[in-house]
């Protein structure tokens, strides 16, 4: 069985970016990273020429993730592999990930295969799952998925670009009859957002304080989805996660009239947005 694990680059922070290729590089037979259009990309060839097993691909301009996932699952089917791991420039897989999921990849149906995530910036990560849950979504990093799937058509949305890609691929998926497998394992060690913790009132509030940019495509995609598949249950959890999220953004964040300008920017280029 051939594994091949793909990390998204764009401007990373080179520590965390070495941290995180040699969690996975004795794991899987192969790594690839696809880079959106860093700048020091001397410095980028230089740590992918200190390993044997990693390659590089430039795209010299930020296409966005969804055509840079699409680029890991081709040189996934390329290189005849039969499954694909994608992560983040950001996160940092565990020891024995793979071994893990190897216990499980014939699971009936199985359209993706994730593990328990921890993030670096909540301390609440205690998780009391003991066995295999089938999830409704999933997000990318840490994804597997076999590349029979990918070369079946179940490829990334790019006319997404960022946010709710991840999604868009679990929605259909499961539509398709395909499982979401989310294992008892830690798996990932990931930072989601800048996430900043408030309390009011007795309450924990949690803010990611994503920027401007992300926060238009992250409403405007919601837009999107809920025209891909019509308000069903995930696409209005959706919804009402965005305008939680800008209640909390006039509330707790900074660039507060910056992030409102771009979220009624998303909401009405998505509602103009012809999906043909």
């Amino acid at each position: 069985m051939k594994i091949i694990a793909g990390i998204v680059t764009f401007y990373p922070n080179f520590e965390r970016l070495k941290e995180n290729i040699d969690a996975i590089v004795t794991q899987v037979d192969h790594v690839i990273l696809v880079d959106n259009g860093s700048e020091d990309l001397k410095k980028l060839d230089a740590l992918v020429e200190s390993y044997k097993q990693v390659d590089l691909i430039k795209l010299f301009e930020n296409k966005g993730i969804a055509f840079a996932l699409n680029r890991i699952g081709k040189f996934a089917v390329e290189e005849k592999a039969d499954y694909f791991l994608t992560l983040d420039q950001d996160s940092v897989v565990m020891p024995g990930l793979i071994e893990a999921y190897q216990n499980y990849i014939d699971f009936p149906n199985l359209g993706l295969l994730n593990s328990i995530h921890q993030d670096r910036n909540l301390s609440d990560n205690d998780n009391p799952i003991t066995e295999v849950v089938e999830k409704e979504l999933m997000r990318t990093s840490a994804s597997l998925m076999p590349t029979a799937l990918f070369e079946e058509g179940f490829t990334y949305d790019e006319r997404l670009f960022i946010d709710k890609v991840d999604f868009d691929l679990n929605i259909r998926l499961r539509h398709a009859g395909y499982k979401l497998y989310e294992i008892p394992y830690y798996g990932l060690l990931h930072e989601l957002g800048d996430i900043k913790t408030h309390h009011i009132l007795g309450y924990k509030v949690v803010t990611y304080n994503h920027s401007a940019f992300r926060r238009y495509y992250i409403t405007r995609n919601t837009i999107l989805l809920i025209k891909k598949f019509g308000l069903n249950r995930n696409t209005f959890i959706f919804l009402i996660g965005d305008i939680g999220k800008e209640v909390k953004t006039l509330i707790f964040e900074e660039d507060k009239i910056k992030k409102t300008k771009a979220v009624f920017k998303g909401w009405i280029d998505g509602l103009k947005f012809k999906m043909n």
